[in-house]
Order: structure tokens, then C-alpha cells, then sequence
């Protein structure tokens, strides 16, 4: 399976099937990499797990007129990401066709129903809870035991905001993604699988001191 149908699928399992910002995208698409097992080459970025794949991809998309891209410029203030503008993604009458010959797949449909898995954790509904969440797998997967304070530290060398979303929160979310639906989703196309890493989401349970 390639990347590009992996972007189409998350696009065309959001309930209105329009999604909102490029960062929710990225988030959505790490956490399915980690439910997966796949690389889909995310690496620390500014805004926390960041794939120059799946953003490159994301652009063809649009290029070939698969997507439909609309951008929103905030009048006043920035984020809490310091971003002034936010793009929003659509099925194009040419991306639904596609969408629905890869939804013919068993394999691919096994890849929605893991998107379905995340899009239904109400976390996963909030950017930037998304964003702090995939930021504190991310450092926590690094080491095989880690502290909250080692957490603040590398994230602050990261230059990453964790701050804003309350410990149950992402206490519930990872413990809800910890069993994902189907655990046989494999082989996204030019990618190695990566390696198998036993019960990584169960470490962030015992995270403290967040908030």
C-alpha cells in the first residue's frame, strides 16, 4: 500500500470528511504508524512527530487533483503552534473514485478500521491535545523507562510545547490505542516495517505531572 492511499483513507474517515490542519494530519498519520508498526520516516519537527513523506505526498495529492485544499489565514493571533494560517483537505470527485477502488482491498480496509480506532478517542477531535499527546509517545518511546522530568527535558531541548492536556486525558487515550482493532496491518510500499516494540503505548500510563 502506498502513502498517498494511506492520506486519502485518513482524509476520507473523518466524519465530515474534510480535515482541518496539516498538523492534525501528520499527528494522525504518526499514532497510525505506531499501531501499524510501520516507518512512515517521522522525526522530530517543530510542531513534535513530523514526516517530510507524508507532506510531500500530501502536495502530489493536491497537484494531481485528488485533494481539494483550502486555506484559512487566522486575522489576529497565532496558535499555540505559532501558525498563522490552517489548511483543510477534501476528496476531489477523483480522489473519492480512488478512494473507493482502495476500500476494495481487505488489506486497506484494515487500515481504516485502525484510523476509526484513533478518530474515535475523543482526544483525537482536539489539534492541539492531538499534537501534545504524539509529543509525549514520541520522547517517551525513546527509552525503555523514562521520567516525567526527563520527559519536560527533552522536550524542552525539542523546543516542544507539552504543556495543555491533563495526564487522565492522555492516560485514556494511549490505554484506549494500546489494543488497536487489527494488529495484522502491514507494508506500506517503500518502507521497511519497523521494529517490533512490545506494549510501547502501555509506558505512557504512568506519566505524571503533565498538566
Amino acid at each position: 500500500m502506498h502513502i498517498q492511499d494511506l492520506i486519502l483513507l485518513a482524509i476520507g474517515s473523518e466524519k465530515d470528511k474534510r480535515l482541518r490542519g496539516r498538523t492534525t494530519l501528520q499527528k494522525k498519520l504518526y499514532f497510525l504508524s505506531v499501531l501499524g508498526d510501520i516507518d512512515l520516516g517521522f522525526h522530530p519537527h517543530y510542531y513534535g512527530p513530523y514526516s517530510s513523506w507524508v507532506s510531500e505526498n500530501l502536495d502530489i495529492l493536491v497537484n494531481c487533483g485528488f485533494l481539494k485544499e483550502v486555506m484559512e489565514t487566522f486575522a489576529t493571533d497565532r496558535n499555540i503552534f505559532g501558525e498563522i494560517r490552517r489548511h483543510t483537505y477534501s476528496l476531489t470527485s477523483d480522489g473519492k473514485i480512488v478512494l473507493n477502488e482502495i476500500l476494495k482491498e481487505d488489506e486497506d480496509q484494515r487500515w481504516q478500521n485502525v484510523l476509526a480506532h484513533i478518530n474515535e478517542q475523543p482526544l483525537a477531535n482536539d489539534f492541539k491535545k492531538l499534537s501534545i499527546a504524539a509529543k509525549v509517545h514520541y520522547i517517551a518511546n525513546i527509552k525503555e523507562r523514562i521520567t516525567t522530568e526527563q520527559i519536560r527535558e527533552i522536550a524542552k531541548a525539542y523546543g516542544w510545547y507539552i504543556r495543555g492536556s491533563k495526564t487522565q486525558e492522555l492516560s485514556s487515550f494511549f490505554e484506549a490505542l494500546t489494543t488497536p482493532p487489527d494488529k495484522k496491518v502491514k507494508n506500506v510500499e517503500k518502507r521497511q516495517i519497523s521494529d517490533d516494540k512490545n506494549s510501547v503505548l502501555s509506558k505512557q500510563l504512568s506519566i505524571t505531572g503533565l498538566t
